[in-house]
């Protein structure tokens, strides 16, 4: 079975590059000599963020960080390839540690064909509203981030890749001290465009070469747009072990009403996993709890100050018979003095609901700031 699943890889991957190698060669033969050399250009975003603790309960006063550093390098060659390359830092600390988090080559034949290859990544239905779960490096209702060494197919819309799992995605086997990385990933999507509207139906198979270890994530992610009205909707299924009775499938649902007039706007978010008690599938941080409710009305002052208030209820746990609920009620200030630049500052109240979630009252601050280049 592995060496069989091994070579139908090593035949996709076979195939892609079959397919580029023409388009080289015509490139090759009809291109000009370059004027001058490649077009380099840099990007990126910076995050440093500081937090208190409770500042009313708890008997030292305390505090914390999170820090993100984010490096593109893009390469333009010609009007047909290019390449990237990504630097990143990121950590809950002040001075998180920089590595090389991927590269590729892109082959662009017109708008709506283009191959890649290298280190890739592939996310759905990531949370767009709420605040506190909007990375899909670690959260997300439909998939987060899987990263992969191989190829990407864009083609109207449809977006086919398949790779070896890299970093976090992948899975080591280990003999005495030699350590093979064994995991493929195989991801399909498609963007339906229908006006101002956008379906985009997923599935995700990753596979461990070995009966039993495999997952599967699918579903749909839209996003519906009524003039002033939008709405997010994100199905997702999560699955470990296919054609095994355990552990069972979790299914995840993600509605996102937004409204904005204007000076006056309201976003929310609503999530739901369907999460078996007994044998359950949960990837990592991916669903962060099993039901929230968010909503947050905001006001906007000028074209730089914007206020909002938001209000949350949280259960905590992935567990239903964990009484760890609460209800967070607090004020967000929105600061964007310049094009590529905002400061966030928060105070929120948690209060505890649920049995288990303690007895007192608890208040904190904080400050985010992220700037783009």
């Amino acid at each position: 079975m592995k060496t069989r699943l091994t070579s139908n890889l090593l035949f996709g991957l076979a195939a892609v590059s079959i397919l580029a190698v023409p388009a080289l060669a015509d490139e090759a033969a009809g291109a000009a000599p370059a004027a001058s050399g490649p077009e380099v250009k840099f990007s990126g975003e910076v995050e440093f963020d500081a937090y208190t603790g409770d500042v009313i309960n708890d008997d030292v006063q305390n505090h914390s960080y999170a820090s993100t550093f984010d490096l593109n390098v893009d390469v333009k060659f010609n009007e047909k390839w290019s390449a990237s390359v990504q630097l990143e830092a990121d950590g809950e600390t002040t001075d998180p540690t920089a590595i090389y988090n991927g590269a590729f080559v892109q082959y662009t034949h017109s708008d709506k064909f283009a191959v890649k290859f290298g280190d890739l990544t592939f996310s759905e239905g990531a949370f767009l509203n709420y605040y506190g779960y909007d990375d899909p490096a670690d959260n997300a209702a439909g998939m987060a981030e899987h990263d992969i060494r191989g190829v990407e197919i864009d083609y109207s819309g449809l977006v086919f890749g398949i790779g070896f799992g890299r970093g976090d995605n992948d899975n080591a086997v280990c003999v005495e001290d030699e350590c093979v990385g064994v995991a493929y990933d195989l991801h399909l999507a498609y963007e339906l465009g229908l006006g101002e509207h956008v379906l985009r139906p997923f599935v995700d198979y990753k596979s461990y070469q070995e009966a039993k270890h495999n997952e599967l994530h699918a579903g749909l992610d839209a996003n519906l747009k009524f003039d002033a009205f939008a709405f997010h909707f994100v199905y997702g299924l999560h699955v470990d072990a296919l054609k095994e009775d355990y552990p069972k499938a979790t299914h995840a649902l993600l509605a996102e009403p937004s409204l904005d007039l204007g000076k006056f706007n309201v976003k929310a978010s609503v999530f739901y996993a369907a999460i078996d008690k007994k044998n359950p599938t949960v990837h990592g941080e991916e669903i962060p709890e099993y039901f929230f409710v968010y909503g947050e009305p905001g006001v906007k002052i000028n074209d730089a100050i914007a206020l909002g208030l938001p209000l949350e209820y949280h259960t905590n746990t992935l567990k239903k018979s964990d009484d760890t609920s609460t209800f967070d009620v607090g004020l967000r200030a929105y600061a964007t003095p310049v094009e590529g630049l905002e400061i966030t500052g928060f105070a929120m109240f948690d209060i505890p609901v649920g049995d288990d979630a303690g007895d007192d009252t608890g208040l904190k601050f904080g400050l985010e700031t992220v700037f783009a280049f």
